[in-house]
């Protein structure tokens, strides 16, 4: 367990620092150019070039754009969808399996929505309050320029809200979540169950790319975040079995946490 706690706080830490070291940079560089020590394309050539994560984030924002202005509308309705999904959608699913199960007598199908629904929960506050402190600008307002961050900005700009990509913590809290829960209900189906939440995630992240919204190093981070945080919580209700928050929230005084054999 603490060895899943420090991989979270150092994710998020990761995040708030890369943000710093940015805004640093692009703090001298705008100084050295200024000062004649060097031309505007040299910088944003020097930057590219030294740092390998933005060199990938500026290529596949690049390659996504250019494809999104060659297609159709079947694929602008499915990236459509894909962004309601990692939204609206995924918490609404999950609250009807909650509420849905627990008011029907289906325990196990209440505890995949409460242990859904809870993953989503941790991990978009976790998400939130990083992406305000990182201050990352999004791609569609900085084109070509992932290394554009104003620490703490955040808050105030949702242009600059890019860091991790929240519907994309969310779906994937979500996925690994319920698919923790699913494995051993139903044997195949809860595993087909599973895998397919996991499936959406991964579309959910790659359409945020898709309408510009996300760097690819969003979409990275955010995923790490919401698996790792329900991969927590699912160890700490794994130690308490028996407590009363489960009987209170699954409506049941049975031990349901353990996934049926």
């Amino acid at each position: 367990m603490r060895k899943l706690a420090t991989a979270m706080i150092g994710l998020i830490g990761w995040a708030t620092l890369l943000s710093n070291g940015a805004s640093a940079m692009q703090s001298g560089a705008q100084s050295g150019a200024q000062s004649g020590a060097q031309s505007p394309a040299a910088v944003v050539d020097d930057r590219t070039e030294a740092n390998v994560v933005w060199r990938v984030d500026a290529a596949v924002q690049r390659s996504l754009q250019e494809s999104r202005r060659r297609s159709g509308a079947v694929a602008t309705t499915v990236s459509r969808a894909a962004n309601w999904w990692g939204g609206t959608g995924v918490i609404v699913f999950a609250a009807i399996l909650w509420l849905g199960g627990r008011a029907l007598g289906k325990t196990q199908v209440a505890r995949i929505g409460l242990r859904g629904a809870e993953g989503i929960a941790v991990a978009s506050a976790l998400s939130g309050i990083t992406k305000g402190l990182a201050g990352r600008a999004r791609p569609f307002i900085a084109t070509g320029e992932p290394w554009q961050w104003d620490f703490n900005h955040g808050w105030s700009d949702a242009r600059y809200f890019s860091m991790p990509s929240g519907h994309t913590t969310a779906t994937f809290a979500f996925a690994v979540a319920a698919m923790i829960a699913a494995w051993n209900y139903r044997r195949i189906g809860g595993r087909v169950f599973g895998v397919g939440c996991v499936a959406s995630a991964l579309g959910v992240g790659f359409a945020r790319m898709y309408a510009d919204q996300h760097w690819l190093s969003d979409v990275v981070v955010a995923a790490l975040l919401g698996t790792i945080t329900s991969i927590a919580l699912a160890r700490v209700h794994a130690r308490t079995p028996g407590a009363a928050y489960h009987r209170v929230m699954l409506g049941t005084s049975a031990d349901i946490v353990a996934p049926p054999a």
